[in-house]
């Protein structure tokens, strides 16, 4: 037995108006149409649905209960439609996106935004290295991602912000003017904080790049995340080298250095692959690119509290 929805859809609006003109009306179909839909549906159940009577079409026993499931189905049918249409523009369903600390806030802020034009759409915003993003990006398993530029060509990226380099040292430890704080003498001399390198291997060898290609030394400990290292340092334990986005965290008892020179800055993209055909992602990328300019640099000639 194949069922029709259109047949179904014809069955129940009979049902409703008892009366084959009216019906076919509110169908946009001619009651010969309607006739056949219902003949066909008939024909496919081996029952009969209606009788015609003085007061137009009448359910017969059968028709009647099959009512209530036939408008179930129609009902599930419409809703299934509008769920298809709302996916195929990009305005429901689930949008995977990847960003790190560079974009800790920024990605949040986009992706609140998108909310207010999409708030059908499902966001899952995960945390994860720039490295990681780009292998599920690639395999699919993501949809955007907030990371450094990528290195793998099929990748498409849209830049919106550099990132920098920072000297995080103990407010306490640069005495009454800031400005005078030498940060060559405290890479030297004082103990520097960094993450482990499994943890941020980005940062980690932007830092070892930085460190090496300026000639500077450091006598290096390690802490699990970005948040205790910024503690260890309030709490005046050492200096750590981390990106200036770390300012969305950092409290006055950190001041934040600027650093200069070599690998002391590096591109933070949305970055998408379109090998994936998919309009959530598309309706989220026209977004940024056409109503968020690029998103201007923190000034860095000066130390942040």
């Amino acid at each position: 037995m194949k069922l029709d929805l259109r047949q179904l859809q014809a069955f129940v609006m009979l049902a409703e108006t008892a009366n084959y003109r009216e019906a076919a009306g509110r169908l946009f179909i001619t009651q010969p149409a309607l006739t056949k839909q219902i003949q066909g549906l008939e024909l496919a159940l081996g029952a009969t649905l209606f009788n015609r009577g003085r007061h137009g079409a009448e359910l017969t026993a059968i028709g009647a209960q099959l009512l209530t499931q036939a408008s179930a189905l129609v009902d599930h049918g419409k809703g299934f439609e509008r769920h298809a249409l709302a996916l195929a523009s990009g305005i429901a369903g689930r949008l995977k996106i990847g960003f790190g600390l560079s974009s800790f806030a920024l990605a949040p802020s986009l992706v609140a935004r998108f909310k207010q034009q999409a708030p059908d759409v499902m966001v899952h915003l995960q945390d994860m290295t720039s490295a990681i993003q780009q292998e599920r990006l690639l395999s699919g398993q993501l949809q955007l991602g907030f990371m450094r530029r990528p290195e793998a060509p099929q990748l498409r990226e849209h830049r919106l912000l550099t990132d920098r380099l920072v000297l995080a040292v103990p407010s306490q430890m640069t005495g009454s003017n800031p400005a005078t704080f030498d940060v060559a003498w405290a890479l030297a001399h004082q103990p520097l904080l960094q993450m482990v390198g499994h943890r941020c291997p980005g940062l980690s060898q932007q830092i070892a790049r930085f460190l090496g290609s300026n000639r500077l030394t450091a006598t290096v400990q390690e802490a699990e995340d970005i948040q205790t290292l910024v503690a260890l340092v309030a709490a005046g334990i050492g200096n750590a080298i981390l990106p200036r986005s770390v300012s969305f965290i950092a409290g006055p008892d950190v001041t934040l250095y600027p650093l200069s020179g070599p690998w002391s800055e590096w591109e933070i993209s949305l970055v998408w692959n379109p090998a994936f055909a998919d309009p959530i992602r598309d309706h989220f990328l026209q977004m940024v690119t056409t109503q968020v300019p690029l998103a201007a640099s923190p000034r860095a000639d000066t130390p942040s509290p």
